[in-house]
């Protein structure tokens, strides 16, 4: 499964973040966080690239079982947990993101 979709769509859909605040936020946020630390664009592609990479990971050795080239079923359902469990934080972290938005959009200036 991969996740290039969803990063692909990231950068455009958080774009539009800048537009709302106008355009004298936006070279403050992009001046402010420049020097100090990694966008946060960045973060989330890195986290979701991590995330995919565990998925990956789970598949191969799913696959490595189901054909006999491995015999440790323990690896595979440990690989199998994680990846569940990273997706499922992934999952929370955009739903929260999503709520964040939406309680923005109902703010009245």
């Amino acid at each position: 499964m991969k996740l290039s979709a969803i990063t692909s769509q990231m950068p455009r859909q958080l774009g539009s973040l800048r537009e709302i605040g106008g355009e004298n936020t936006a070279p403050k946020i992009a001046q402010s966080t420049s020097l100090q630390a990694p966008s946060f664009v960045d973060y989330l592609s890195a986290q979701v690239n991590q995330v995919n990479d565990k998925i990956v990971a789970a598949d191969q050795r799913v696959a490595d079982v189901a054909t006999g080239k491995s015999q440790n079923l323990h690896e595979m359902m440990v690989a199998l947990n994680k990846a569940d469990l990273s997706l499922k934080m992934l999952t929370q972290v955009r739903n929260k993101a999503v709520e964040a938005y939406q309680e923005l959009m109902r703010m009245s200036l």
